[in-house]
């Protein structure tokens, strides 16, 4: 009875049998908790799987996108980059062209009279001056469609001396094309711009200067009722000359009479531009004219091998990164024996091998067959499996021979990227299988969850019930020591 006694001896004691004995009623909500680990595990796993498993798919199906073909990619090389640069994209044909600048494309620019600033030589316009500018505004249906645009110039501008009412003249040009902007009535770069310029002390002129270059963004006008345009000089036919207006660089009428265009000769025949980035002269080449120059310049189109490599290693490298991911949690670790959270789902070790087997099957859907199997083209597997490269010489001298060797090892219908692309989504598509497997784990998850917060409610009654049944054993044992003491007194 002592060693019972010292046992119930205190609230503490209590607290502990109690403990213990939860302890031992707990376990099977522990087995539950367990379990929930290893589902959040599992399912933490499965999104990975198909993170990796869906870039994987995005780069088969760039590789065997039936419209860019990456691996017709292009290289362009100049002689003199100083004087022009060009890039090449998959369509450009691979060779030499010649090419010489005669001029490059400048904006329109035309400049009002030269005045004094103290002058007064408005002073004689009384009324309001409307005048028009016109611009390219080019459409789908019409690319050399002109727009124009309205300005006012209110009569007390003209009372003022040159200086300022060219500044105001100016402003109301720039304030009516910023709100014409902001109104989408035009884009930014057809806008017109006005400045006032000091060629030197006392003297002023307004310029008007096309935002873009070229023929087609020449600026054209329509007087206001007064003239003050023609009385400025501005919209002179003429180039200006002295302190006298007119336009800075000759017009022309048509884009080839125009020096506003660019002029440059390929491979002898001219061509004229109304910029300075030519993209329609060279199919799949981009020029940018620099400078000009009488010397015949060099423009070689070769193929991109480095370029080409980079989107293949960057395939083997997703490649590779899945392989490893499926391995590790698909099979169990030889070196701790610890299986893969997915070793016991034969659906997803079927991935691996799946993958696997692909890259070592002949493609029969190539031209030459030659060039069936990744290792015709120098890519090889080691001896974990992965991917890579192995022989760089041969890789390219495929690709220069024929890029399509190259391009039907991943894009021919049977081809390894177009395979890929195909079985990789059932499994990551919505619904399908990764997302099955989730929802399934979902609905463990909300069931457990239901099964542990009834276990809670059990176990907060049980606990109670231990520490009522506990604490009545303690108060009879106080009962019983004093009747004991109490006996004890009498002998």
């Amino acid at each position: 009875m002592g060693d019972l006694s010292s046992i119930l001896g205190s609230q503490n004691s209590i607290e502990y049998l109690v403990s213990q004995y939860m302890m031992y009623e707990s376990a099977p909500k522990n087995a539950l908790l367990d379990r929930q680990d290893d589902l959040k595990e599992r399912k933490g796993v499965l999104s990975d799987l198909d993170s990796k498993l869906s870039t994987l798919q995005s780069k088969a199906e760039r590789l065997s996108d039936p419209i860019t073909d990456y691996f017709a990619l292009r290289t362009s090389t100049v002689s003199d980059s100083d004087v022009l640069t060009a890039s090449a994209s998959s369509t450009a044909a691979m060779g030499n062209h010649s090419v010489t600048i005669e001029r490059l494309a400048i904006s329109d620019t035309r400049v009002s009279q030269q005045y004094d600033d103290i002058a007064t030589s408005f002073s004689g316009i009384l009324a309001d001056q409307t005048f028009s500018i016109g611009y390219g505004h080019p459409t789908e249906a019409d690319e050399n469609n002109r727009e124009s645009l309205s300005i006012t110039v209110t009569a007390d501008v003209f009372a003022l001396d040159n200086d300022d009412a060219l500044l105001q003249i100016a402003d109301a040009i720039n304030s009516a094309m910023y709100i014409a902007v902001s109104n989408e009535t035009i884009e930014s770069g057809e806008q017109v711009r006005a400045s006032v310029v000091s060629e030197e002390s006392g003297k002023s002129r307004i310029i008007l200067r096309s935002e873009s270059s070229g023929y087609k963004n020449r600026i054209d006008f329509t007087d206001s009722a007064d003239s003050l345009l023609s009385s400025m000089g501005v919209s002179d036919a003429v180039v200006s000359s002295g302190t006298a207006g007119g336009y800075i660089t000759e017009v022309g009428t048509s884009a080839t009479t125009s020096l506003l265009n660019s002029k440059l000769n390929i491979d002898g025949l001219d061509f004229y531009r109304d910029n300075n980035n030519v993209t329609d002269a060279l199919t799949g080449v981009t020029m940018k004219l620099l400078d000009v120059s009488a010397t015949t310049q060099t423009i070689s189109v070769t193929a991109d091998t480095e370029g080409v490599k980079t989107e293949v290693n960057e395939f083997l490298d997703t490649y590779n990164e899945s392989m490893t991911y499926l391995r590790s949690n698909t099979q169990m670790d030889p070196e701790t024996y610890q299986r893969g959270v997915l070793s016991d789902d034969v659906t997803y070790r079927s991935i691996l091998y799946d993958l696997r087997n692909y890259t070592m099957n002949q493609v029969t859907g190539v031209a030459n067959s030659d060039y069936s199997r990744l290792f015709n083209i120098g890519i090889e597997a080691d001896s974990k499996g992965q991917l890579s490269i192995t022989d760089s010489d041969k890789f390219t001298t495929a690709l220069e021979t024929n890029s399509d060797y190259v391009a039907q090892v991943f894009n021919a219908s049977d081809g390894l990227a177009t395979k890929l692309d195909g079985y990789l989504e059932k499994y990551i598509k919505t619904g399908g299988t990764i997302d099955s497997s989730k929802t399934n784990i979902e609905d463990q998850l909300t069931s457990l969850s239901d099964r542990m917060s009834l276990m809670d409610d059990l176990l907060a009654r049980r606990e109670k019930q231990l520490t009522d049944q506990f604490t009545s054993l303690q108060e009879m044992m106080y009962t019983l020591t004093n009747q004991q003491n109490y006996m004890s007194s009498f002998f």
